[in-house]
């Protein structure tokens, strides 16, 4: 199980990297599109395309990273009230939704890659691109963040029924202003320590 959650981490990372490059290189080229087009009346062209087509993908395989590292958003006014068990409970119960949506969501986005290379479809735009290959792309991401939702289901309920609560908290809990604080003091420690090898 832990071998298979570091290649889980080792595959989030990487996704989350190449998607914020995409999404970093469709930056740059509407910048300067926007330049092009205000100073030369010129236009690059399907700058905005492809920035959709990165904010899809990078958003899909950045899922998974926020995931690992409970990063995601949750209202845990309630939560921090309630007994440890009350709590790995509910830590279960919205990973279970979670997993449930995104099954949604990834069975309808099947439909859509499946539609496009069915029909060979383009886009209307000047670059005239393949629609399945971002659809791809960005429908492996939605596949992936499933299963590894669903592998960290599995994880939490055999932590729940050996009674291992901190590990279910550790994989899946909602993270304490302490937690969050301990993690900026190891990242501060790192970079000055990287800083002192440097």
């Amino acid at each position: 199980m832990l071998r298979l959650q570091s290649v889980a981490e080792g595959i989030a990372r990487a996704g989350s990297i190449a998607g914020g490059a995409l999404l970093l290189i469709a930056s740059i080229l509407v910048c300067i599109d926007i330049t092009l087009r205000y100073t030369l009346s010129i236009t690059l062209g399907g700058a905005d395309e492809l920035s959709g087509y990165a904010l899809a993908i990078g958003s899909a395989w950045g899922f998974s990273s926020a995931l690992l590292s409970r990063s995601h958003i949750r209202i845990d006014t309630v939560y921090v009230r309630v007994r440890p068990r009350v709590r790995a409970l509910l830590d279960l119960l919205s990973l279970a939704v979670l997993a449930f949506f995104f099954g949604l969501v990834s069975w309808y986005a099947w439909g859509v890659v499946k539609q496009s290379w069915d029909s060979n479809s383009h886009s209307l735009s000047e670059i005239e691109a393949p629609l399945v290959v971002p659809q791809a792309l960005w429908f492996a991401g939605l596949v992936f963040f499933v299963a590894l939702t669903l592998f960290l289901l599995l994880r939490g309920l055999i932590a729940l029924f050996t009674g291992d609560l901190s590990t279910l908290f550790r994989l899946i809990g909602s993270k304490s202003a302490v937690d969050e604080a301990q993690e900026e003091v190891v990242n501060v420690e790192r970079a000055f320590e990287q800083e002192r090898k440097e």
